[in-house]
């Protein structure tokens, strides 16, 4: 506890993240983290920003969030559209909130674009652009995804290489950045800037080894969500907001594969089949990205209880 004082009356701004893919228990282990230290949390996840979106996303619930100071959730409606500048303009504000009050900002996810942004920067990218978007919707209608995929080959070499064939969410956004501004993406990700050069940054990240046991967590995670509502929730999401199987908040894991099967493309026994593939592939992917950095400390979370994990930390990191 000592040093955390010491770092605020020597005017040092350090800036904590904690890391790590889908199901490895990081908002319970930042809960511990606050029950000992003057922490605050700033949420990075993509899908948690959302108001309504508690179930699919394993938000914390309301009581946690009442008693422990958490920032970037619940903060816009699921017929927004919120994306990675959004976010970082925000928590640059959060973070010097934060420190103007003698406390410390743990940056909490696995979003990892956004954990890209905030340390090592981009251009500020153009907003979406309505008749953009519907112009991107009739191709999409009119072609399959992987022929859109092979546009960008053309216009777009380096996300061509960078984006899985699979993954439309990206591939539209780097065709209507080129429609918006004759530029490719690419072209954007050349500003080093971080949120603010005077942090330092401490990153820390959760990861799981045994492939088994990780994959046994992703299960109960998916069964849980499906047992405490899924559907019924999106259901009424829809009922309240105007959504639909395009909304961005409805791309998120969970979500989408829900909006299928309510839209009749799918059975339900498909539904968790889909949704339990889709959490294991973006773990997967999560890190490979994560393999990309090197954290100042990297905890291997098999069979370890989230106050040993913090015990890790506060060791480790010389905090306790």
């Amino acid at each position: 506890m000592e040093h955390f004082y010491l770092l605020i009356m020597n005017n040092k701004k350090e800036v904590f993240f904690l890391v790590g893919p889908t199901c490895t228990g990081k908002s319970k282990v930042a809960i511990e983290l606050v029950k000992k230290y003057p922490f605050e949390v700033i949420n990075m996840d993509a899908s948690t920003v959302y108001k309504d979106l508690d179930i699919g996303t394993d938000k914390p619930r309301k009581e946690i969030l009442a008693q422990y100071a958490h920032h970037m959730i619940d903060i816009i409606d699921p017929d927004q559209t919120f994306n990675v500048n959004s976010y970082c303009k925000t928590v640059e504000v959060i973070i010097n909130q934060i420190i103007s009050k003698g406390k410390i900002p743990l940056i909490v996810g696995g979003t990892m674009m956004y954990f890209n942004r905030l340390l090592h920067g981009i251009d500020v990218l153009p907003e979406r652009d309505n008749d953009e978007r519907e112009f991107i919707y009739y191709l999409k209608n009119a072609y399959d995804i992987r022929t859109i995929h092979n546009c960008l080959k053309f216009i777009d070499a380096h996300s061509y290489d960078r984006i899985n064939p699979n993954d439309s969410q990206r591939i539209e956004r780097a065709l209507e950045v080129y429609l918006i501004t004759g530029r490719p993406m690419s072209s954007f990700f050349t500003d080093h800037k971080t949120v603010d050069n005077n942090f330092i940054n401490k990153v820390i990240f959760l990861f799981p080894k045994n492939r088994s046991s990780y994959h046994k967590k992703i299960q109960q995670r998916t069964t849980k969500i499906f047992n405490d509502g899924l559907i019924r929730e999106v259901v009424e999401l829809k009922k309240k907001y105007h959504i639909n199987s395009q909304s961005q908040s409805m791309k998120s894991i969970g979500y989408r594969q829900t909006m299928e099967y309510l839209d009749g493309k799918i059975s339900e026994a498909q539904l968790y089949e889909k949704c339990l593939y889709a959490t294991r592939q973006l773990a997967k992917r999560q890190m490979t990205w994560m393999r990309k950095y090197k954290p100042d400390l990297e905890i291997n979370i098999d069979h370890k209880s989230f106050v040993e994990i913090v015990d890790d930390i506060e060791t480790n990191l010389h905090f306790g």
